[in-house]
């Protein structure tokens, strides 16, 4: 199959093959869903995927940001790296953008293959690659109010409960709906209230067996801070996982060999769910 290098304006291109994903574009009517799920409530939902799935995330009551944070279901240090993932495909996601997973591997994890929000562009977009600011610390000094957990407290939670350490949070997370502008002379974000609507949605390719965490941000559509929110109540979101519309492409560097993982595993012929050194480049 053939393959373009994509985005065409990025400065780190990437092969793409366009005519896969345009022919699951055309297939998202015809999607059988074999998990649906309203999520109107703090705490992560988690999702287990498999390649070739699609998962879809839809607003039910209005705009509301959708936190998400995706690893590889069987080696979890291959995560999202949203530091990494600017230099290919912008701060701003939409169709046919790819969320990039860690090194050694340094492949997409998800696609987008629909984005109904896409049409409403300016100076401010939606779906920012850098949903940090959503920490404890965040919202306690802008004046949010005690108890109320964070996006990132409420991923901690959703890895702890699965034995996996909060660490691997340190390569960020996607907001989806969120809605910012990059200010031109200070370059600071620019936080906008979301103009998504009841009925707007995102629908991602699984390329490999993924688990996902999706969390409700308190800060709800952005257009207020944490001090005018008392008791923070998240807009509905449905959440859709189809059964499997297509073979996943695989590995996606065409010349390329696979890399050699035996670097990065430990002594159980496992990869540290930990920030240790790579055995045998300590120095």
């Amino acid at each position: 199959m053939d393959y373009e290098l994509y985005p065409p304006n990025s400065a780190h291109p990437r092969p793409f093959q366009r005519t896969f994903y345009q022919s699951l574009t055309k297939q998202l009517r015809l999607a059988e869903f074999r998990f649906t799920r309203t999520l109107a409530e703090t705490g992560a939902l988690c999702v287990e995927m498999a390649a070739g799935e699609l998962l879809t995330i839809e607003l039910a009551e209005g705009a509301q940001i959708v936190n998400l944070f995706a690893f590889n279901s069987q080696d979890p240090d291959e995560r999202i790296w949203t530091q990494d993932m600017c230099l290919i495909e912008g701060i701003y996601l939409t169709l046919f953008n790819r969320l990039w997973g860690t090194m050694a591997r340094y492949r997409p994890l998800l696609t987008f293959i629909e984005d109904t929000v896409a049409a409403r562009t300016g100076e401010s977009r939606h779906h920012f690659l850098f949903g940090g600011f959503e920490t404890p610390a965040d919202w306690r000094l802008q004046g949010g109010k005690q108890g109320v957990k964070s996006t990132w407290e409420q991923f901690s939670d959703a890895l702890e409960s699965r034995s996996l350490e909060p660490s691997l949070l340190d390569k960020g997370h996607i907001s989806l709906f969120q809605r910012m502008e990059v200010d031109g002379p200070s370059q600071q974000f620019l936080i906008h209230p979301s103009d998504a609507r009841r009925g707007d949605r995102v629908t991602l390719f699984a390329e490999i067996d993924l688990n996902v965490l999706l969390v409700l941000s308190p800060y709800i559509d952005g257009s207020r801070p944490p001090a005018e929110i008392s008791e923070p109540r998240p807009r509905a979101v449905k959440i859709a996982v189809s059964h499997p519309v297509a073979i996943a492409l695989g590995w996606p560097y065409p010349g390329v060999l696979y890399p050699d993982l035996s670097l990065y595993e430990n002594s159980h012929g496992r990869r540290s769910n930990k920030p240790l050194p790579t055995p045998g480049r300590e120095s």
